[in-house]
């Protein structure tokens, strides 16, 4: 898998990335839906904290409101990875496995800020939400900026920390990927939001 994450080719590390994350998604959404009781993982993610309970008087102060809760989550993202790597791989590539796994659970015990009228049992049905393609976002996201590490940890527990003295380019791939990811996020937040208001 390592091989796939790390790759030149910007795509075959997205790809790479996100069907990882999608595997861990499915088998949490399972593990939820069918052993988890309805509401057992409501407002343990940082974006739900975030966003708080309370909707917005107008769509479009909702839609902001959701747009910069998801800017803050890329942040987090692009700092993981400016911060070091083990073993050529950034910190951020930590971060979209654990947000696939949080929405799988979240999703099949309905543990939504604003719950659904009940389960969505697994199904392609999820491709009709938002949720897998911020993930996207974010995915493309981590792997535009896989190259920003300022630190590196050769071989964990064995190595400390090194200096990476290399200046930070990115090519143009990795802009174009990260505008891409933009507009993904926006979006998927317009869906969000009209979803918010269409079950409220």
């Amino acid at each position: 898998m390592r091989k796939f994450v790390c790759h030149k080719n910007i795509i075959i590390r997205f790809i790479g990335l996100y069907l990882m994350g999608l595997l861990i998604f499915i088998a949490a959404w399972y593990l939820s839906f069918y052993l988890f009781p309805e509401g057992l993982m409501r407002d343990t993610s940082l974006a739900s904290k975030l966003a708080g309970s309370d909707i917005s008087v107008s769509i479009g102060k909702e839609l902001t409101r959701i747009f910069i809760v998801n800017l803050i989550m890329s942040t987090v993202i692009v700092l993981f990875n400016l911060s070091f790597r083990v073993n050529k791989i950034p910190l951020g590539y930590l971060i979209p496995p654990i947000w696939f796994l949080l929405y799988g659970l979240i999703l099949g015990s309905n543990s939504f800020t604003f719950a659904m009228a009940e389960r969505i049992a697994p199904s392609l049905s999820v491709l009709g939400r938002s949720g897998l393609y911020e993930l996207a976002a974010y995915t493309l996201i981590t792997v535009s900026t896989y190259n920003i590490s300022r630190f590196e940890i050769k071989a964990l527990f064995k190595t400390n920390p090194e200096k990476i003295n290399k200046p930070v380019v990115l090519r143009r791939q990795q802009y174009i990927a990260l505008i891409l990811a933009l507009i993904i996020l926006f979006v998927s937040n317009i869906k969000e939001t009209l979803m918010i208001y269409n079950q409220t």
